[in-house]
This record gives C-alpha cells, structure tokens and sequence, in this order.
C-alpha cells in the first residue's frame, strides 16, 4: 500500500501521462496583454500554464510562455505568448500554391488561425504584417513560434526561431 501511495504521489507531482512537456507541476496564471493569439487567447484574458524544466521538448502546436530573447525580439519584461509552429531541425516556410505554411514541404491544418496576414504583400524583415517569409531551419534547441491572428502578431517570421531556454510555461486547456 505504501509503495502505490508513493508512485500515486510521484505521478501527482510529475503530472499525469507520458507527454512530451517535462512539467515542474506547478500552474501559475497570466493575463494576455495583446491580441497576437486571439481568437484562442482573447487579449485581457487569464490563461493557465504549467511551468516547465530545462528538459522541456516542445510539440508543434504547444502554445508556450517565454521571456524575450533579446537581438530582434528584444529586451522586454512580460512574457510572451505564441503558438510552436515548427521545432528544432524542422524547416519552415510560406507559402504553397494554396497559401499554406510548409513545414518540410508538408502544408500545415491550421484552424486556430483566424486573421491570416496579406499573402500579396511582400516579405519585410522589419515588419511581421506579410505572410510570406523564406524557408527557415529551425536550430537544435529553438522552436519557431506565431500568432495565431497572423495579420497582428509580431513572431518568428520577422524576430527568428526562439530557444527552448527561453520557454518557461506551456498553457494548459
């Protein structure tokens, strides 16, 4: 008995399943400052996320919490919310015929995406507004990560692939 109540705790602190997402077990909740996420994160909303350790392995899809990295994402202060789109040796671009974003020449299901971004406008390295960007390899260790309103989020297609170092929470349901 001791040794099942024991194992029950273990799975109780390490959360449950066998998911990629290496938790620490604590939640803690944010309030999501701009509508880069909307319509999944509403800005003003409260989201719940599990902290997670130095062995996180992100998922596509995974809509994480990270701290800016600094050159073009810059030095700010509150976290940042974006949705993984590509991982570590991934190779990520758009657009197919059909205006999709590739991943390794795969097209994407993207439902969660809402208010896509121009596909006329050409590319600006300067300005996350086009849709379009060049292939990009994600580094071992980096995630690619985007908005999922497109037209309004400042993301990897213009600031670059994120670390995972950088990712301290993923939002839970």
């Amino acid at each position: 008995m001791r040794r099942l109540m024991a194992c029950f705790l273990v799975l109780a602190v390490a959360g449950c399943g066998g998911g990629a997402v290496t938790e620490t077990g604590a939640t803690e909740q944010f309030t999501q400052g701009g509508v880069s996420m909307e319509p999944t994160v509403r800005a003003g909303q409260v989201v719940t996320a599990r902290t997670v350790s130095g062995s996180y392995q992100p998922r596509r899809g995974d809509v994480v919490l990270f701290r800016a990295p600094g050159g073009l994402w810059g030095e700010r202060k509150v976290p940042l919310l974006s949705r993984v789109v590509a991982v570590g040796g991934e190779t990520i671009a758009c657009c197919d015929a059909s205006g999709k974003v590739t991943v390794d020449g795969e097209p994407l299901a993207e439902p969660y995406v809402a208010e896509d971004a121009s596909l006329d406008e050409p590319p600006n390295p300067n300005y996350c507004g086009p849709r379009r960007f060049a292939a990009v390899t994600v580094p071992a260790d980096s995630v690619f990560v985007m908005g999922d309103s497109r037209a309004r989020s400042n993301d990897s297609r213009c600031a670059g692939p994120v670390p995972v170092s950088s990712v301290f929470a993923v939002m839970v349901d």
